[in-house]
């Protein structure tokens, strides 16, 4: 136990965790999709179109309601009564079911365009051009002399760490440190939905914490206090590094799954803008997307009271074939489609996106320029308990190391 911990605090958290895992594993083996999807799957896209059969939206005997359908997807989104916390304005109260507590992913989208001035800078389109440089730095660099065979490991999350930590300004002396601290913070939008484990959640407080103080910030102080810099700085790290670790390693996982996608990108190493699109409509890193009605609100014919929870699934909009002809296949020669649903709303609309999509594109792009010959050497694992976040925790490749 972290010395200073609360062992009774501990005690009733570890009980009401477990207690909300069992609920769900129950739930889903009496074949509730969303409570399967709560509890992984290396593969959650069938889950998904069941999801969908349900009809525009159901009521999940987790007591969520869940959607699958783009177009009642598009319209919460774009809904000011739907949001991140209760009616009153406090953070949605730490229940098993629907939801398990409230992460600083949490702000409200009028919270983030408070700050707007402080991320705004960062993430314009001069600063990412610029930054693009930085990027392709920290790609070669890791590809110099790397000896591994675990793209994530090896290469996806080094370069999204390095080089977010480069933007926002991580001091010289802490890369380390940093890297830490995004890693064990990477599972706190899960731990909003699926009930994690005692050890993980309290190992996600310790990195948020963690960055906190390599940001100048003392835990717990408010932003007012301390200059809303470190907010913003916090949530990126928090926000932009595993969804660029995860966005590279979907991509690559996809790309090299069939004889040609990983030559065609090699081919032409500009497709990779392409290749990060197509990866955002295909197996997205952000999965879903969590909303709690502020005001009462009719959505696809059905009257929900104020309080209500919504989860989109964001991910499914993707494969809806209505949206995307062939959406299960994986191509890079996609055109006047719809814009996928991923990075659609909240934080991740605003500052994340973006830059996101930058760091990854630099990085496949190096990556095929660099080791043509990269090939699969076995099956990625996945993290169980990971409804909203998705990507490989290993993916095991030949030819990362080659020169």
């Amino acid at each position: 136990m972290p010395e200073g911990a609360n062992p009774v605090a501990d005690y009733e958290l570890g009980l009401r965790l477990l207690n909300a895992r069992a609920t769900q594993r129950v739930l889903g083996s009496m074949g509730d999709p969303y409570a399967l999807v709560l509890r992984g799957a290396d593969d959650p896209y069938p889950l998904y179109a069941a999801i969908r059969e349900r009809g525009p939206i159901y009521h999940s005997t987790t007591g969520s309601r869940v959607t699958a359908d783009p177009e009642v997807i598009a319209e919460a989104l774009a809904d000011p009564r739907w949001r991140m916390s209760n009616p009153d304005g406090s953070p949605v109260a730490e229940q098993p079911l629907p939801f398990y507590g409230y992460g600083t992913l949490g702000a409200e989208a009028d919270e983030h365009m408070r700050l707007r001035a402080h991320w705004q800078p960062l993430v314009d389109p001069e600063a990412l051009d610029a930054h693009r440089k930085t990027v392709e730095r920290e790609c070669l660099a890791r590809l110099d002399g790397v000896a591994g065979g675990d793209l994530m490991a090896d290469y996806a999350w080094p370069v999204a760490t390095a080089a977010t930590g480069a933007l926002l300004g991580v001091p010289a002396a802490a890369p380390s440190r940093y890297a830490e601290c995004c890693a064990g913070a990477a599972a706190l939008p899960d731990s909003l939905l699926a009930a994690q484990p005692l050890s993980l959640v309290r190992q996600i407080e310790d990195a948020v914490a963690g960055l906190d103080g390599l940001f100048g910030g003392t835990p717990g102080t408010p932003d007012e206090t301390e200059g809303p810099e470190r907010a913003v700085r916090v949530l990126l790290s928090t926000a932009a590094v595993p969804a660029t670790a995860h966005l590279v390693g979907n991509a690559v996982h996809a790309l090299l799954a069939e004889p040609g996608r990983w030559a065609a990108l090699c081919g032409d190493p500009d497709l990779a803008s392409a290749a990060v699109a197509e990866t955002l409509r295909y197996d997205p890193p952000v999965q879903v997307e969590i909303r709690v009605a502020a005001a009462p609100v009719e959505l696809a014919g059905t009257d929900l009271a104020p309080g209500s929870h919504l989860v989109m699934i964001t991910a499914a909009a993707g494969r809806d074939e209505a949206r995307h002809p062939e959406p299960d296949r994986f191509r890079l020669d996609r055109q006047a489609e719809p814009e996928p649903l991923a990075f659609a709303g909240g934080l991740h609309h605003l500052p994340v996106a973006p830059l996101v999509r930058a760091q990854a594109e630099v990085a496949l792009r190096i990556l095929a320029e660099a080791r043509p010959n990269l090939r699969p050497s076995g099956a990625p694992v996945y993290r169980r308990r990971a409804p909203v976040v998705r990507g490989p925790v290993e993916l095991p490749v030949l030819g990362l190391g080659e020169t």
